[in-house]
């Protein structure tokens, strides 16, 4: 794992970040039809009766998500066990009351896209490697429901969804590059399937927002155009608005290694969440950011705003109750994705305590290292946000943009300084850095954070700590001392005088 180190007067703090590690799927998500957790287990349990289920599988279908991170699991494992017992018509009877009920978990998770889990994948966690008879086995079952069941619209679109999964088995989870002719032509052919099975849906008396799920996945697969993925998703939303997975199918396909246009992601996710607007357009943009593979822990990451997702997830909690896999979702948010929030990841894994998902964090080892993280960078991140908000307030002032002014052409003055003697490279330096200093009532440095890496940060760090213990009034006077002033610095404006100074010692 990589670090960024923030330098701080005295000390350093670490910030914590992923390598490429994907983000998990599994993730359970969360929208628009509010129902209590009493009420959604009252809904469950009516299902168990009504639709004629066991009581061995009326105990796996009724698992608490408010407090039980393998709740998920135990259902998806539940609904698959009962389709290999081939018990087709309790299968479709959950399925059309989860349909037509729009029912949810604690959370907010659809009920009915946590029953498709359990049908059209071949194994079920821990197990992640299927073996060919695993995959027959399941396409052949999957298959009989369709011929015993021909007006089964949950059928045929699990079926579909195998045949996608059974296509990414072909391809395989490497780069493009890695994936053999064979697997390529694997992967078409059975996305084709899907595709003709979909199709065959379509004609079908009852429809299904997960259809479309499964068409868009086609479209990816198959590479559509944009507008034409587009069109689908617009026509998904319109059938059922509230049903946010065809919202992260589109998501994930606009990023720019599948259709390459820089930006595109980021403007469908504002776009349908500002559609909505207030809590419900946070909650959507919330549920869509915490798709499976959209944020990546690594430079591909979309640009997406960290507030906007935290706000959303607080207000899903409000409408729809407690989800232990949307705390583990967050709190990995939190500790993986843009600058990091140590103070919202150890509340929340403090929350978590003990459940934690196996899925979404790999390992005991690599939990506990972050809520070790978290427990360590807190109580600096909480300083750090009393020392903007103070910086803030400043510039509120009718003196305070003047006196930032003055403060910022001495500032940059300094920087110069150590890219003639430090930045050989900054040319090549892209991003903004921040840097946070207490001016005292003469103008002499009190206390000083730069946020950023490099021998030019270091050569700054050390200059202002030496002014520090000189108290040398550098600055002008504030306006009032203590005095916080934040400044946005660009390395691309120090870029001229690097370059300029290698010329020189030419």
């Amino acid at each position: 794992m990589t670090d960024e180190i923030c330098m701080k007067t005295g000390f350093l703090v670490r910030y914590f970040y992923s390598s490429s590690t994907a983000l998990k799927s599994g993730v359970l998500a969360l929208l628009l039809l509010a129902t209590s957790g009493f009420a959604l287990a009252a809904d469950q349990r009516s299902n168990s009766s009504t639709c004629n289920i066991s009581e061995e599988d009326a105990t796996g279908l009724n698992g608490d998500f408010s407090t039980d991170v393998h709740a998920a699991r135990e259902y998806a494992g539940t609904i698959a066990r009962m389709l290999k017992e081939e018990k087709f018509e309790e299968l479709d009877c959950l399925a059309d009351r989860a349909r037509t009920g729009k029912e949810r978990f604690s959370g907010g998770t659809w009920k009915l896209h946590e029953l498709y889990r359990g049908l059209y994948n071949p194994t079920q966690y821990p197990v992640t490697h299927a073996t060919r008879e695993d995959w027959e086995n399941l396409l052949q079952r999957l298959h009989g429901w369709v011929s015993g069941r021909p007006k089964s619209i949950t059928a045929r679109v699990a079926w579909a969804r195998a045949y996608l999964n059974y296509a990414y088995d072909a391809r395989g989870e490497g780069s493009s590059s890695t994936v053999s002719d064979s697997g390529w032509k694997l992967f078409a052919e059975r996305t084709a399937e899907a595709k003709r099975i979909l199709e065959e849906a379509s004609t079908l008396p009852t429809r299904c927002p997960e259809w479309y799920v499964a068409m868009l996945l086609v479209a990816q697969n198959q590479g559509w155009n944009a507008a034409d993925a587009r069109a689908l998703f617009d026509e998904a939303n319109k059938f059922e608005p509230s049903y946010f997975y065809s919202a992260r199918i589109l998501a994930n396909y606009l990023l720019p290694k599948w259709t390459g246009e820089e930006g595109a992601t980021e403007k469908f996710m504002q776009e349908i969440a500002d559609r909505i607007g207030g809590d419900q357009g946070d909650v959507l943009y919330f549920q869509i950011a915490t798709a499976p593979h959209l944020i990546c822990g690594c430079e591909d990451n979309p640009h997406l705003s960290w507030e906007r997702i935290e706000r959303g997830f607080e207000a899903s909690e409000k409408q729809y109750g407690v989800s232990m896999l949307n705390l583990n979702q967050i709190a990995f948010l939190a500790s993986h994705f843009g600058k990091t929030d140590p103070i919202v990841a150890d509340k929340l894994l403090t929350r978590i305590g003990e459940q934690w998902d196996e899925e979404m964090w790999d390992s005991k080892q690599d939990f506990e290292m972050v809520k070790k993280w978290a427990a360590h960078t807190a109580p600096f991140a909480v300083k750090l946000h009393a020392m903007e908000a103070a910086a803030a307030a400043n510039m509120q002032t009718p003196e305070g943009p003047r006196y930032q002014a003055s403060f910022d052409k001495t500032y940059r003055g300094l920087v110069q300084e150590c890219v003639r003697t430090d930045g050989g490279s900054v040319d090549k330096w892209e991003g903004k850095f921040e840097a946070l200093t207490s001016v005292g009532a003469k103008g002499a440095v009190e206390d000083s954070k730069i946020y950023s890496v490099g021998p030019v940060v270091m050569c700054l760090f050390q200059k202002l700590r030496a002014l520090q213990q000189e108290k040398t009034a550098v600055f002008p006077p504030p306006p009032l001392s203590p005095y916080w002033v934040r400044l946005d610095l660009d390395w691309a404006d120090f870029a001229p005088v690097a370059a300029k100074q290698r010329l020189s010692v030419r």
